[in-house]
């Protein structure tokens, strides 16, 4: 028997995602922002990282694409860089005050979109739908509690 495309779950997550992203990405375009960006700036607005390393692993991109995000944050004004004083390789990020007012409204804007979705469950649909995710991930490689702290 074929494997039928619409009978791949890879197929439907995919779908899924892009749909959810394309419409938060309209937000982000009045913003001149793009959904990696908005990313790199949601991590240092809540510390949950500061080296490009560290960000990379917290977004899922490699450093490299980090650096060049960063790059483009940094000409609009919305993150700095601050060599060690020691080793002018270690390289913290930080956000500024303009990124953080505007990690304020995507974060709102992100949260009113993911509502549209997920509005669709119920409480224990969704966290059933959230541990589900999580299997998948793990399957995949990825460990992804620590990151996924809030229900």
């Amino acid at each position: 028997m074929p494997f039928l495309l619409h009978n791949s779950y890879t197929f439907w997550i995919s779908r899924l995602a892009s749909t959810m992203q394309e419409r938060f990405n309209k937000e982000l375009e009045t913003l001149d922002v793009t959904w990696p960006q908005w990313m790199v700036m949601n991590v240092l607005t809540h510390e949950l990282a500061n080296t490009p390393a560290h960000i990379a692993e917290q977004i899922g991109v490699d450093r490299s694409a980090v650096t060049r995000l960063v790059d483009r944050l940094e000409k609009k004004g919305l993150v700095t860089r601050e060599h060690d004083g020691l080793d002018r390789r270690s390289v913290k990020v930080h956000i500024t005050g303009p990124g953080k007012m505007m990690v304020q409204h995507l974060d709102e804007a992100a949260a009113r979109h993911q509502e549209i979705f997920l509005q669709e469950l119920h409480p224990t649909e969704y966290r059933a739908l959230k541990g589900n995710i999580q299997k998948l991930l793990r399957a995949g490689g990825i460990e992804s509690t620590s990151l996924w702290r809030h229900v």
